[in-house]
């Protein structure tokens, strides 16, 4: 009977192991997405996609080296429901990075991104 036991606590913390870890995969993959398309709705994606090419822009590279962090901020809503500003905070090895971007919805639905602003810092 003890061999039975110890065994299913072997196969007990394997499962739960690998559970935590699929977790966590999932959570630093997929999580930002969800949690983005749950706040905002639509523009979700233009924003996300937005992040990921600021990441990795040669010209943001460049100047403050390889990415470390990154951060999103809503700046401010309004009680207009068609215009989003927004600003992304990257953190790199050599210096800072923060965009700010001006987004509205076109009468077809469709969100653009009207002007963005990058500002340098050390």
């Amino acid at each position: 009977m003890q061999a039975k036991s110890r065994r299913f606590q072997y196969w007990g913390y394997l499962l739960v192991g690998a559970l935590a870890f699929a977790g966590f995969y999932f959570i630093s993959t997929m999580g930002q997405k969800v949690f983005l398309k749950a706040v905002l709705g639509e523009p979700a994606e233009m924003i996300d996609e937005a992040m990921n090419s600021a990441r990795i822009s040669p010209r943001i590279t460049s100047r403050i080296g390889e990415v470390s962090s990154r951060n999103f901020q809503l700046n401010q809503v309004g009680n207009r429901k068609d215009t989003l500003v927004f600003r992304i905070s990257l953190k790199g090895e050599r210096a800072d990075a923060t965009l700010k971007l001006w987004m509205v919805k076109r009468p077809s639905g469709a969100w653009n991104i009207v002007k963005s602003d990058t500002l340098f810092s050390n």
